[in-house]
């Protein structure tokens, strides 16, 4: 008999069901003398948040409701086969990445993020990835500061 696990496609069933419901609150917390109006700034996430909650009950009643014995297996299968370890360091990266970003600033944090997440995903070339890492920041920085318009924080970087 193969293997069948419904734990894996239940708990992310309810991951998206809280994100809809996460969507659905931020977007009453939204100011607007619109209201629900199509040209209002609450529409657009209105109707993300409605249709993520209904694909989220309709992935849900797959394995509740009328459980579906092939998403069982493949679940299963794809559990047992799965290395957690990539994608864990590269969250924890992000995390990092996220709380450098304010005091280092966006080139620094991100010359030193970009060579870390290639490392976690296999690359075994250091200079290779430093250097790709701190171009990507500067021209990054460059583009969206200078051309976009987009504050992004300066940190240690003299640039501005």
């Amino acid at each position: 008999m193969t293997p069948r696990s419904w734990r894996g496609p239940r708990a992310w069933g309810l991951v998206l069901l809280a994100l809809a419901i996460a969507v659905l609150a931020a977007t009453t917390a939204i100011r607007s003398t619109e209201g629900y109006a199509v040209t209002g700034p609450r529409f657009a996430p209105l109707v993300v948040g409605i249709f993520l909650a209904v694909l989220a009950l309709l992935f849900l009643a797959r394995t509740f409701v009328r459980p579906d014995v092939e998403l069982a297996e493949r679940a299963a299968r794809e559990h047992a086969e799965t290395e957690w370890a990539p994608p864990l360091l590269v969250v924890v990266a992000l995390l990092a990445y996220a709380f450098l970003l304010e005091p280092l600033g966006y080139i620094v944090a991100t010359a030193l993020f970009f060579p870390v997440v290639a490392f976690v995903l296999g690359s075994r070339s250091p200079v290779r990835d430093v250097v790709a890492g701190a171009a990507l920041g500067v021209v990054l920085y460059v583009a969206f500061t200078q051309f976009l318009g987009v504050d992004l924080p300066g940190g240690l970087t003299p640039i501005t």
